[in-house]
């Protein structure tokens, strides 16, 4: 076994073999082996026309996402030379049976529109392979650190709250307008910041700082990737799903949360935030680390319009169509 095939056992291992991708796979596998179109149509129908508001299907699709998530993630380890260029062909079989199902190709590409997992299913099921002769360490390295960025994120509830919104979820009567109207107050913030995350609102808004500092990270990440156009491509892909929705949902309002957030923390006394032991900032440790962090705020902004730039997606959008 060479290191590419060891490493996509190993990530095979961590990001489909357990949890909530292994639970995905299991529900697809069974429905589509026994032609369930029904219940195919029903779990995997776009959102925008008919709203998900039941809690068994919520759960379900979120382990589909996660399954989709995995695939994805091949498609980039893939063009980093991380994983072998042919995969094993139970690996491709799998791809076929599930990303070449009907309902499932409606999910990803016209519902929620992913082109890695689009990428992943056209190079499988027609032994299409990427050749790329720069088989660079660098490239390795930068995938490792892709992996390493995006568990900040995974599975952060607060940051699945935010995202939630962003994808035009309700929870508890609250939706995307009313995190709008947080992030326009700095009193409001303020308060919020102090107070508990087990309300739906609170944790957005800790959801959305948490995940713009994120987006800092995912766009050095991007930088250092410059001298590899199509790798940097992948992973701009991975997270422009979410790119697009900050764009079309906050617009101009980013701009504005921001400088909001920044004044907040400049010009707020430890006293007032230390209410809740679940709150966003709770003990002085917190509070000095994000103090001297809300600079960092003021180049948050030109990072999310380096992101939210289309043409990085370029160089996969050329593979795919």
């Amino acid at each position: 076994m060479n290191n590419q095939e060891l490493n996509l056992d190993i990530i095979t291992a961590q990001y489909r073999k357990k949890g909530s991708a292994a639970k995905g796979y299991k529900e697809l596998s069974l429905l589509i082996s026994e032609n369930d179109k029904r219940n195919l149509k029903n779990l995997l129908r776009d959102h925008n026309e008919e709203p998900i508001w039941e809690n068994y299907l919520v759960d379900a699709r979120d382990n589909v996402d996660y399954l989709i998530d995995y695939y994805s993630i091949l498609e980039v380890g893939i063009i980093a030379n991380y994983f072998p260029n042919e995969l094993p062909n139970s690996l491709i079989k799998e791809i076929e049976n599930i990303l070449g199902n009907d309902y499932v190709k409606l999910y990803y590409s016209k519902y929620y529109t992913l082109v890695l997992p689009q990428l992943l299913y056209k190079q499988s099921s027609q032994r299409l392979y990427i050749s790329d002769e720069n088989n660079s360490k660098d490239k390795r390295i930068l995938f490792e650190k892709f992996l390493v960025l995006n568990q900040t994120v995974k599975g952060d509830s607060d940051v699945d709250q935010f995202l939630w919104f962003l994808d035009d979820g309700i929870t508890e009567g609250y939706s995307i307008n009313d995190l709008w109207n947080v992030l326009k107050s700095r009193e409001t913030i303020r308060y919020k910041l102090g107070r508990s995350n087990t309300n739906p609102l609170n944790s957005s808004l800790f959801g959305f700082i948490k995940y713009t500092e994120f987006l800092n990270g995912y766009a050095d990440l991007l930088r250092q990737a410059n001298e590899f156009k199509l790798l940097q491509s992948a992973f701009w892909h991975y997270q422009s799903y979410w790119f697009e929705h900050m764009k079309e949902q906050l617009g101009d309002i980013i701009k504005i949360a921001l400088k909001n957030i920044r004044g907040t923390v400049e010009n707020t006394n430890k006293e007032e935030l230390f209410r809740d032991n679940n709150s966003y900032i709770n003990d002085n440790e917190d509070f000095e680390k994000w103090k001297s962090a809300s600079e960092q705020f003021r180049g948050i902004e030109e990072d999310i319009n380096y992101l939210l730039n289309q043409k990085l997606g370029n160089p996969v959008r050329k593979l795919l169509y």
